[in-house]
């Protein structure tokens, strides 16, 4: 065989060879696109509202007619009620939207913790609310009904009783440039002007009832 056969026949083998080994595309199954459960993962942005679960009622409708001017989150501070009796609580806190001055340079964002409470009866009402005048100061000075004082060693607070709700707001002494004129009115226009008592109380006093 001389070399022209020889070279040849080397070209046909490469040519045969290269037909039975032809590369086949690469083919991505679903399960390898998505991954092992089967699932597409989809890019999603979860928007809530600022609190949790909006309470139903008169409380519910109150939130959300704030929600304008204050974030909404749910809080577990602690007050004096809680050591009652009582069928039904909730406790929001409103974080104002607008900042205020206080002191020279700063500026802080004002606060308020808002408490509602329903009883069984007045008698249950009367009770949680006599004790927790009792001990109302830092230093646990009692208040005395229907007494104004012009000093009284508390942060800023608003207060409603009704027959079988109390509706209790705490405010912050570093937020006194904030009106809060607008937020009670709110809140009495939402639960009614027939309470038994209205306690306003400023920075260290005065005690205003109402």
């Amino acid at each position: 065989m001389n070399w022209k056969s020889i070279i040849g026949l080397c070209i046909i083998g490469i040519l045969v060879s290269c037909n039975g080994n032809e590369e086949k595309p690469e083919v991505i199954s679903l399960e390898d696109f998505v991954g092992e459960t089967g699932e597409l993962e989809e890019d999603s942005v979860v928007v809530e509202d600022t609190i949790a679960v909006i309470p139903a009622g008169p409380v519910g409708l109150f939130v959300h007619n704030q929600l304008a001017n204050f974030d909404t989150s749910t809080t577990n501070e602690f007050h004096p009620i809680d050591r009652f009796t009582f069928n039904q609580r909730n406790k929001i806190l409103f974080k104002s939207k607008t900042d205020v001055p206080y002191g020279d340079n700063a500026m802080v964002t004002p606060r308020a913790e808002f408490f509602y409470y329903t009883f069984s009866d007045t008698t249950k009402t009367k009770n949680a609310f006599y004790n927790w005048l009792d001990g109302f100061g830092e230093e646990g000075d009692p208040v005395k009904l229907n007494q104004d004082a012009e000093s009284i060693k508390t942060p800023p607070r608003f207060a409603l009783v009704y027959d079988t709700v109390i509706v209790a707001i705490n405010y912050r002494c570093e937020d006194q440039k904030q009106n809060w004129r607008p937020f009670e009115d709110s809140v009495v226009s939402r639960f009614g002007k027939n309470y038994n008592y209205r306690m306003e109380i400023g920075c260290g006093g005065p005690l205003k009832w109402k």
